[in-house]
């Protein structure tokens, strides 16, 4: 009577997930394999050999010596027995084994009468099969044999473990070449120490521009603007990564087809499992347009602060001469909101604009208009000239101060006076004039009033321009030289 068959300490739950793991099932034969089962039934003087690996429903044949089945269902497999034994699973005569004896593989062909498996265990003792040895005749291994065959059985588990372990990093390169692809706004770039480009991916093939076949062993210099690569700063950033493991980038760098895009990145030391640099990695993205979104958000913002202090120290001077003259308090409060009001009239000129730049016609229109004159008692004439910020508050207050003169004192104070503004471009000089014609007879003044003394000085210094007053008799007469590139630009 045959020993009852013992309880094995693990799952076939997780004895069939751990066969899965190894991937091997259906496989086609590989000669590694096929050499031990050769070598097993030369040395154990059988005909036949197997490594069996058992699932659910078969017993399948990795690889095979005197059996041209490729597999036979598991409730027929002696091997089936043997994972469930620990150490080397022996029938000597099947035929006297009454497991085996109606088996139709001792009853039929190939007519089995000697077995001896040595199991396929995983590293946490899961058996995946057997590698076994089959003869037609009864027989017993001796204990060199037994050896023989249980050091075949772990090369069988080496080489499985070994073919797992490569298939897993074939997925694993895959994946990580996956991802380098996906990566297409990043350009990911491998070099060797001295910065030759060993691997190059669809992202940096897409921001830079050469493709991988054109980039391989080539310098990263090569897109490196010239002025870089004269200062060395391929070499340094280079040097400063290996030295510190990683450096950051940001700067202009060039494409393949000459041009320039803002780099934002890093460069990193490559090292192997024991730390030692074997190469280097370099991450970049094209981030040109955020580049120069941010140089334009701060040079808007120098701007806004230069023109607020330009702001606030014309109205301290309006706010201080305009009560230093005024004959009242009440009075300069009047004073001061008109001359304000003509100076919130620019600003929202300017603000309307992209560039913060004004059309003369527009600021000289604005400024009239909202001294109160009637427009229409202007001529206003002129070629199309754009003026800055500074120059365009500064020309807007001069108008409306000689608007409010004009109508208190000047043309504007009866009913039969006029004004003509016009403007006119020789080589980039501008000459502005305005002249009063049709009012009260004119003389100079004794002294020089606020207003005039703001006139004379509102234009900005870097503009270039200036300005002369005429007192002549038939009305005041007020011209603005200036070259157009200066008054344009300030």
């Amino acid at each position: 009577m045959s020993d009852p068959i013992p309880v094995p300490p693990w799952s076939e739950a997780d004895r069939l997930a751990a066969l899965a793991r190894y991937r091997v099932m259906d496989t086609p034969r590989e000669a590694d394999f096929d050499d031990i089962v050769k070598v097993a039934a030369q040395i154990c003087g059988v005909p036949m050999a197997l490594i069996s690996l058992v699932d659910s429903e078969r017993q399948w044949f990795k690889a095979a010596v005197g059996i041209e089945a490729p597999q036979t269902p598991r409730e027929i497999a002696f091997c089936a027995h043997a994972i469930q034994q620990t150490g080397i699973f022996t029938v000597g005569d099947a035929r006297q084994d009454p497991r085996f004896s109606a088996n139709p593989l001792v009853t039929g062909d190939p007519n089995l009468r000697f077995y001896a498996g040595a199991p396929l265990e995983t590293a946490d003792g899961l058996p995946l099969g057997t590698l076994c040895v089959l003869d037609t005749e009864p027989r017993e291994l001796t204990p060199e044999q037994n050896f023989a065959l249980q050091t075949l059985a772990r090369q069988v588990m080496t080489q499985l473990d070994l073919r797992r372990a490569l298939a897993a990093q074939r997925d694993a390169d895959v994946r990580h070449r996956q991802i380098l692809e996906s990566a297409v706004d990043y350009g990911i770039i491998t070099m060797d120490l001295s910065g030759h480009v060993t691997g190059w991916n669809a992202g940096a093939t897409q921001v830079l521009g050469w493709t991988e076949a054109e980039m391989l062993g080539e310098t990263c210099a090569r897109f490196f603007t010239p002025e870089d690569r004269a200062q060395s700063v391929p070499e340094n950033e280079i040097r400063n990564a290996l030295a510190v493991g990683s450096t950051a980038d940001e700067r202009w760098h060039l494409r393949a087809d000459g041009t320039r895009f803002w780099a934002s990145g890093r460069m990193m030391a490559l090292r192997d499992d024991a730390g030692a640099t074997i190469g280097l990695l370099k991450i970049l993205r094209d981030q040109t347009d955020l580049h120069l979104a941010t140089e334009h958000r701060e040079l808007v913002a120098m701007e806004q602060t230069h023109r607020i202090k330009n702001i606030l120290s014309i109205v301290q001077a309006v706010v201080s001469q305009s009560l230093r003259h005024a004959a009242s308090p009440q009075a300069a409060l009047s004073v001061i909101a008109e001359r304000l009001k003509a100076l919130g009239g620019a600003q929202d000129l300017l603000a309307a604009k992209p560039g913060a730049t004004a059309l003369l016609a527009e600021a000289a229109r604005a400024a009239i208009s909202g001294s109160g004159a009637d427009v229409r008692r202007f001529d206003i004439n002129g070629p199309s000239v754009e003026l800055g910020p500074r120059t365009t508050v500064g020309l807007s207050l001069a108008l409306h101060e000689l608007t409010t003169n004009a109508v208190k004192y000047g043309a504007l104070s009866n009913d039969e006076g006029r004004v003509v503004l016009d403007w006119s471009v020789d080589a980039d000089m501008l000459r502005l004039t305005w002249r009063e014609m049709g009012g009260p007879p004119v003389s100079a003044p004794s002294r020089t009033g606020f207003g005039t003394r703001l006139i004379q000085s509102l234009m900005p210094s870097g503009s270039g321009a200036s300005a002369t007053f005429d007192y002549a008799p038939h009305g005041v007469v007020w011209v603005l030289d200036g070259p157009v590139a200066g008054m344009s630009r300030t």
